[in-house]
């Protein structure tokens, strides 16, 4: 099963990226955004697959957590590219916010990236005018420190 899903997405990514490189340098700045949102939202649907995939390892006991950071700029980045055409064509500015303490968080930034842009999905699905605020801090209370995620 893992090869019938990864195959024709693996595709799907290398046109992407071929694309958002505008190697023939035809592609308008706009086109080039949008493929560089394709491989972006294929590279999630193929993490998205591996992680179902990877449920029987979850059953068995056998899978592991791996720690890793990811910049705050980085995932900022990743999930405002990921919504401009959404907000543009809405008309509804985005605006980011962090403590300058917040600079990175781990152990599961693939997950923090899926969570916020489900959010921001509903947000930007829901607003119809104003803006779509994100602030980031940290957090103070309801959590504890040895808690593992």
């Amino acid at each position: 099963m893992s090869h019938e899903l990864r195959t024709p997405l693996n595709s799907i990514l290398i046109l992407g990226q071929q694309l958002a490189e505008n190697g023939g340098g035809n592609l308008t700045t706009k086109q080039v955004e949008f493929a560089r949102n394709i491989h972006s939202s294929g590279s999630d649907l193929l993490n998205l697959i591996t992680d179902i995939l990877d449920l029987s390892k979850i059953e068995s006991g056998t899978v592991t957590v791996e720690a890793e950071e990811i910049s705050f700029t980085s995932l900022r980045d990743s999930v405002e590219r990921n919504f401009r055409h959404i907000a543009d064509s809405k008309n509804l500015p985005s605006r980011w916010s962090s403590i300058p303490r917040c600079r990175a968080c781990s152990p599961r930034p693939k997950r923090l990236q899926q969570i916020l842009k489900n959010l921001l999905s509903n947000a930007f699905k829901f607003t119809s005018h104003g803006h779509v605020a994100v602030r980031v801090k940290l957090a103070t209370d309801g959590w504890t420190h040895g808690h593992r995620p």
